[in-house]
């Protein structure tokens, strides 16, 4: 218990020693001009979207919305509607045709849509769907209906153009004008609320659209969200008044709370959280595939699980106010939810630390590898404060089964590219951030095509991906989901955490509410419906 204790040696923090240094874009207490958000620096701070790993910016649309309140697709973006073909290999948007950029860059077009695909697209492209998003061909039927054709089925490529999407749309035309760099500078988005400046490594600024082509209009004439990586600053922050609404991690948010503040949290389960076994690369002839990884061994990754006492983490890291998962990424609402795995997961998966020493000594650990290190990464995300606690917490939980660990410090970028050079043998935090279609997610998390961000790969799950992405049969596409969950859960393919709504710590004397569904990365959006107090 010692062991824990020390583990959150970083949670609790004496206010009196943090100062709150306002910069030039903060607001004076008290000020209701312009909201303030203090938020984890993004994963990639640029204005160009295929860049990053879909960090939307506020200012940004997509062709397909989500309802605010259950997050289902809506037509509250650029595309009035859509459609597929009986064979889903074809998708048809068509846009809003009153539709305009900011900055007097001109209406919304099919050209400006397939402009964006090709940007996004590219060989510079970082995008975590990137393999979902590609298309075979995208054709202008005219100037607002936008076509895509496919060799494959995309049983749910709406999911791709959503809030969680691979793509938001640029203006053809400013590029055409300025280049990239006005992109860098000042990019033209159509939301309801424009950008005004970034300032790298502080924040960045937006103000409300005028006269937005939808009848917006933010109650905050100006929204900046502040970067701000330590917890303890945040909530200094927001105590002092420098900041308005803060995502801070559970466990201080009692001190918010204590002091007046209150917690606004997100419509729907906004994601869930664990951690990867990254580098197993099984498939058959994989170069990248490493003999001598520890977690290699399916029994290694059975005793990391078996090691972790789960409430207590739940109950540390959540505040409690987290529901454990069985499997990463599977959701009752998605395709192949197996309840049955939730009912054999203490039998497989269940705090046991002496079985865990023992699997250790069935596998030969620490003598059968020449480096029995295990190394937890410690990072900042976007939308998930407690990653730096959490990767403490499993050294400790590691460390009394007599594993050996290292922690590293690394940014999210420097972990993507990592992975993207298959050279990231290390365990890391990490999230489904939103929970998405089951299809998405196995692809996405578990091919050689889908986010780099991924862990184990072979050639079951593989051959699983591919035969649900070409199916578009409902029941058999049940099917084959559940069987593919199922396999994820027999190997041990992750370490599966909890299932949590979104939180966020707000100054009611300025804010008074803020719905937002949790479909997207970093779990927010809907900043226009972000609602100033009386």
């Amino acid at each position: 218990m010692q062991a824990l204790i020390t583990a959150r040696r970083g949670a609790s923090v004496a206010i009196a020693a943090v100062t709150a240094v306002t910069i030039g874009w903060a607001a004076s207490a008290g000020a209701t001009d312009r909201v303030i958000l203090a938020f984890n620096p993004p994963t990639q701070e640029t204005n160009l979207f295929w860049n990053g790993i879909g960090e939307k910016m506020p200012s940004m649309q997509s062709l397909v919305g989500n309802d605010p309140l259950t997050g289902a697709y809506d037509n509250s973006e650029l595309a009035a509607e859509w459609s597929a073909n009986e064979s889903f290999t074809e998708w048809t948007f068509r846009l809003h045709e009153d539709a305009e950029f900011h900055h007097g860059w001109g209406p919304v077009t099919s050209a400006d849509v397939i402009h964006s695909y090709e940007l996004h697209t590219g060989p510079d492209s970082t995008i975590v769907a990137l393999e979902q998003l590609r298309a075979a061909e995208v054709e202008a039927l005219d100037d607002h209906t936008v076509v895509f054709h496919f060799a494959e089925p995309r049983t749910d490529y709406a999911f791709q153009h959503a809030g969680r999407g691979a793509m938001v749309v640029y203006s053809k035309a400013q590029f055409d004008a300025e280049g990239i760099d006005g992109y860098i500078n000042k990019p033209a988005g159509t939301a309801p609320y424009q950008y005004v400046e970034r300032r790298i490594g502080e924040g960045i600024l937006f103000e409300a659209a005028p006269d937005h082509w939808q009848g917006a209009t933010p109650d905050f004439p100006e929204l900046y969200i502040r970067f701000v990586a330590e917890p303890a600053t945040k909530l200094a922050l927001l105590l002092a008044g420098e900041a308005h609404i803060a995502d801070l991690p559970r466990e201080i948010q009692g001190e918010a709370l204590a002091a007046g503040k209150t917690t606004i949290a997100s419509q729907n389960p906004a994601m869930h959280t664990g951690a990867f076994f990254k580098g197993v690369y099984n498939r058959t002839g994989d170069p990248a595939h490493n003999p001598d990884l520890p977690w290699g061994d399916v029994r290694i990754r059975e005793a990391m699980n078996r090691a972790l006492d789960r409430e207590q983490m739940i109950e540390i890291l959540y505040d409690g106010r987290a529901e454990p998962v069985a499997r990463w990424g599977m959701h009752p609402p998605h395709e192949g939810y197996v309840p049955e795995l939730a009912e054999r997961f203490d039998e497989m998966y269940g705090y046991d630390p002496e079985r865990a020493k023992e699997l250790l000594a069935e596998a030969g650990y620490p003598d059968a590898f020449p480096d029995p290190t295990v190394p937890i990464i410690v990072t900042a995300l976007s939308g998930n404060p407690e990653f730096a606690t959490m990767a403490e917490l499993l050294q400790v939980f590691f460390e009394e089964i007599g594993m050996q660990t290292e922690m590293r410090e690394m940014d999210w970028a420097t972990l993507g590219a990592l992975s993207r050079a298959r050279e990231d043998y290390v365990i890391a935090p990490s999230r489904n951030a939103p929970i998405r279609p089951s299809e998405a997610g196995i692809v996405n998390f578990f091919t050689t095509r889908g986010t780099p961000f991924g862990g184990l790969e072979d050639d079951t799950i593989e051959g699983l991906a591919n035969a649900l992405q070409n199916e578009i049969d409902p029941a058999e596409r049940e099917r084959i989901a559940a069987e593919a969950w199922t396999y994820l859960f027999d190997i041990y393919a992750d370490i599966p955490l909890a299932a949590l709504h979104f939180e966020l710590s707000v100054d009611p004397t300025v804010v008074a509410d803020w719905t937002f569904p949790g479909v997207t990365t970093n779990s927010v959006s809907h900043y226009h419906l972000i609602e100033a107090a009386d």
